[in-house]
């Protein structure tokens, strides 16, 4: 009986030899449960390790990493690439993102301390919605777990919930309530289902590895996924922390998106633009190895940009204890300052003419985003630079001036208005949202945002009042009454604004070089003085970060205008009268012409006369105000120029 028990056993040892072998790649058997030893080398070798484990919900971005992190660390080296070898891994490229590092954002612990310090009978309800949309692994869990509420104190014990908004923040969200519930009002799945875009995913490996049930969730490439945190309504209490009973809306990303043509039929959703499609074919997993690719596949960039906390992180990873490496940082950076610089503003700067004492300009600016620009969290701002200088490179105008801590000079004390004209340096465009407390004071402590004061922030296009969710994110301020805000001939929707710059010219005639510039602050100075008059750990933390952090604003967009000077020859022949002049000009002592050419200010050819043979000729110019040259050359080749000015 032994011996049929023994040799029993032994064939079935052969024959699941046989079975695991014919699922291994060239006879190589990879465990689903357990690292290779080549993995275990390539993870004992990282300097930073990202946590691992499991709450009641989640799982640590750590167990994601063994199958969707670097390209080329599972046994499947093809996989998790583009069709150009590019890694596009998941895990690696969401490491080193704002979402990656929302519960260790050193600005955001020390705003909730902040927060804390102001109103401290308030704490555990500070703390508890803080950590709803930073520390959503932490949180939830608490909460299924019967937990009355999840703190600071909680979350700085628990590394799962320190792993910020991570793999199964988002992939294991259910689909209840996206588009009409926000303020990180989610639900999760609590029988460890992951949520993916693809039809009949492979189950078993991930099942056996983490536990965990991939399955089809149309909602992951919902723009209300990402909206049901990035809509944010808070409950103002009074200067004494007693609550007003009402409303306000600190940010609502997911409202201005429907309120543009972005959100029509779906045509750019949030992840469109923030987790960027390739339509390669991706092997998504590195294991196991006969996975079939699929496409189109979502890059986890999640970019957004607020490159100076980033560049922050970086240069203080073993500070703030983080998982990300410098070049992962670094990729996050380079994609930020892109979608800055190429994917959120357009900018035309025109010469609007002269007039005997001033020089007239203007920019348009377009907005390319699907939302308002700046977007986001309120201490978001874009400011428009400037700068008029005459032949010598004086600076005739300088609006937009900073010192050198990038603070705006001339800003005002409260807050700057919204302008249709700038006529003195001590005015600066500034688009932003300005909180006001219940005395309309400006605050910057979000329990006290009772009213918002100012909101000329740039929609984004197809904008209108009358859509269903304008009460949501109106516009506020003089902005209203600004013609050219959001709208061309009175009807709304252009995403564009037209500033006017009349430039004192104090006695200067001769050509200008101009510049404009519109820079991106996400966390200006002036936002940080009334958390730094105060201390607390994690303010003074922040504090000293922030003074040795580099505050250059990020340039957004630029244009530049030279105006040609038309050489002006003193020893002209010709009389030409009247100069200045309202409508035309005559032409005297003309004999043998061959070319009466009318120049702009910009030196651009407008129009070229033919000389009527006698010695007097009228020259009729156009509508538009300004300088102008006529050009006048003989038969000989001598040329000769005159300076008009048609005011």
């Amino acid at each position: 009986m032994k011996k049929i028990l023994a040799i029993t056993t032994i064939l079935c040892v052969i024959l699941l030899a046989q079975l695991l072998l014919s699922f291994s790649d060239k006879g190589q058997f990879e465990n689903y449960s357990y690292h290779s030893k080549r993995e275990r080398n390539h993870f004992n070798n990282l300097a930073k390790v990202l946590p691992t484990g499991f709450n009641s919900i989640f799982a640590a971005s750590g167990e994601c990493e063994l199958c969707h992190g670097t390209a080329g660390a599972g046994p499947n080296t093809t996989a998790l690439q583009d069709a150009l070898g590019n890694d596009v891994s998941p895990v690696a490229d969401w490491k080193g993102t704002m979402m990656a590092n929302s519960a260790k954002d050193p600005f955001w612990r020390a705003k909730v301390s902040h927060e804390v310090l102001v109103n401290p009978n308030l704490q555990t309800a500070i703390e508890n919605t803080c950590t709803r949309c930073h520390a959503p692994n932490g949180f939830f869990n608490a909460i299924h777990n019967g937990e009355p509420h999840y703190l600071i104190s909680d979350l700085e014990q628990d590394s799962i919930g320190l792993d910020g908004v991570s793999c199964t923040s988002c992939h294991s969200m259910l689909p209840n309530g996206l588009g009409s519930v926000f303020s990180a009002g989610m639900q999760y799945d609590t029988t460890k289902t992951i949520y993916g875009p693809y039809d009949a995913p492979v189950a078993n490996p991930m099942i056996n590895n983490i536990g965990f049930t991939p399955t089809k969730g149309d909602h992951i490439n919902d723009a209300g996924l990402c909206g049901i945190c990035h809509t944010l309504i808070t409950h103002p209490v009074d200067l004494s922390g007693n609550p007003l009973g009402t409303d306000f809306v600190e940010q609502a990303i997911y409202q201005e998106w429907q309120n543009s043509e972005f959100s029509s039929s779906n045509l750019k959703t949030c992840q469109d633009c923030h987790v960027p499609r390739t339509n390669d074919n991706v092997v998504i997993s590195d294991r196991p190895t006969w996975l079939d690719p699929r496409t189109p596949f979502g890059k986890h960039y999640l970019v957004g940009g607020n490159a100076f906390m980033l560049s922050l992180l970086k240069d203080n990873i073993d500070t703030l204890g983080l998982s990300a490496e410098p070049a992962d940082f670094d990729k996050a950076i380079s994609r930020t300052i892109n979608q800055l610089q190429n994917n959120t503003l357009n900018i035309n700067l025109t010469d609007d003419g002269r007039d005997l004492n001033n020089a007239y300009f203007k920019i348009e600016l377009e907005n390319l985003t699907g939302h308002k620009f700046p977007s986001g969290y309120p201490s978001r701002r874009a400011y428009v630079e400037f700068i008029v200088q005459n032949t010598s490179g004086d600076t005739i105008f300088h609006s937009g001036k900073t010192d050198d801590d990038y603070r705006l000079i001339e800003e005002n004390a409260t807050y700057e208005y919204h302008y249709d004209t700038i006529n003195s340096e001590s005015q600066v465009q500034i688009y932003e949202m300005v909180m006001g407390d219940i005395n309309s004071n400006v605050t910057t402590v979000l329990e006290r945002a009772y009213s918002h004061l100012k909101d000329n922030r740039l929609p984004p296009v197809g904008f209108t009042s009358s859509h269903f969710s304008y009460d949501t994110v109106k516009v506020i301020g003089n902005a209203l009454t600004d013609i050219n805000f959001n709208k061309i001939s009175g009807v709304e929707g252009s995403g564009k604004d037209a500033i006017y710059f009349k430039i004192p010219l104090n006695g200067y005639n001769g050509s200008l070089n101009v510049s404009a510039n519109i820079y991106y602050q996400s966390v200006p100075p002036k936002w940080t003085d009334e958390m730094f008059s105060l201390s607390s750990t994690e303010i003074d933390l922040f504090k000293h970060l922030y003074n040795n952090a580099d505050h250059t604003p990020i340039l957004v967009a630029s244009a530049t205008l030279n105006q040609v000077d038309i050489e002006e020859i003193e020893s002209n022949p010709f009389v030409i009268y009247p100069n200045p002049t309202s409508s035309f000009v005559k032409i005297e002592g003309l004999n043998n012409i061959n070319k009466i050419v009318l120049f702009s200010n910009e030196g651009k050819m407008i129009q070229n006369f033919i000389w009527n043979g006698t010695s007097n000729q009228q020259i009729k110019l156009p509508e538009r105000k300004g300088i102008y040259y006529i050009k006048i050359t003989t038969k000989q080749g001598k040329s000769f120029s005159k300076k008009i000015l048609h005011y």
